[in-house]
C-alpha cells in the first residue's frame, strides 16, 4: 500500500469514529474511590431492598432514606445497558438489601433529547442511576454493611462495618467517629 492510501484510510477511520454519537461509545471513567469517599457527595442515599429487575433497571423498595428526600416507597434505579458507566443490575439480586448512593435523572421535558444527552425520568416520576465510577453501593447482610468502604484502590478486597455505625456516619455527613472497617475474608463472600 502506498503511504498516501494508508493516510487516507487512517483519516477516514478517525472521521468515522468521531462521527459516532457518544451513546455508541463504551464507558470510560476513573474509579473515584470507596463508598466512604464518594457516597456523601450524592443527593440521595437509601437503604433499600431489590424487589424486581426490568430490562437494565431495578425496582428498589426503600427501607430508609438515609440522606436526601424521597417520598415514594419504591424507586427505579437504572443500571448498565452495555455502553454506560453503571453496574449491571444483575449485580444486585432480587431480595438483597443495599445502601445505595444514587444520581437523579433529569425530568423529561416536551423537547426531544438527542441520544448522547442521556436518559431522562418520566414527567412527575423521578428515576435514578448508579455509577460504576466509584463504589456507590454497599451490600447489607443482616446488621452488617459490606463492600469497599475505605479501601483506596480498586480491588477485590472487601471490608465490613456494623450497619448501625455506617448509618450513623452517613446521617452525620461523615462527622461521627471515623469508620473502622474490618477486612472481610474472601472465603465468606
Amino acid at each position: 500500500m502506498s503511504p498516501r492510501l494508508v493516510r487516507t484510510v487512517a483519516v477516514l477511520v478517525l472521521l468515522a469514529i468521531l462521527g459516532l454519537p457518544k451513546s455508541a461509545l463504551a464507558c470510560s471513567c476513573m474509579w473515584a474511590g470507596p463508598y466512604a469517599k464518594v457516597a456523601l457527595g450524592k443527593e440521595l442515599i437509601v437503604l433499600g431492598e431489590v424487589m424486581d429487575h426490568y430490562k437494565n433497571s431495578m425496582e428498589v423498595q426503600i427501607i430508609e432514606v438515609v440522606k436526601g428526600t424521597e417520598e415514594r416507597k419504591t424507586i427505579r434505579i437504572w443500571g448498565d445497558n452495555g455502553a454506560l458507566c453503571r453496574p449491571y443490575v444483575a449485580h444486585f439480586p432480587i431480595g438483597t438489601r443495599w445502601l445505595l448512593a444514587v444520581f437523579p435523572l433529569p425530568e423529561k421535558t416536551g423537547e426531544t433529547r438527542p441520544p448522547w444527552q442521556g436518559f431522562a425520568s418520566p414527567p412527575g416520576r423521578r428515576e435514578y442511576t448508579i455509577s460504576v465510577c466509584g463504589d456507590f453501593w454497599l451490600e447489607v447482610r443482616g446488621e452488617t454493611a459490606i463492600g469497599r468502604i475505605t479501601v483506596n484502590d480498586y480491588s477485590n478486597f472487601l471490608e465490613w462495618v456494623p450497619l448501625g455505625d455506617m448509618l450513623a456516619w452517613l446521617r452525620s455527613n461523615g462527622k461521627s467517629p471515623m469508620l473502622s472497617p474490618t477486612p472481610l475474608s474472601t472465603s465468606s463472600r
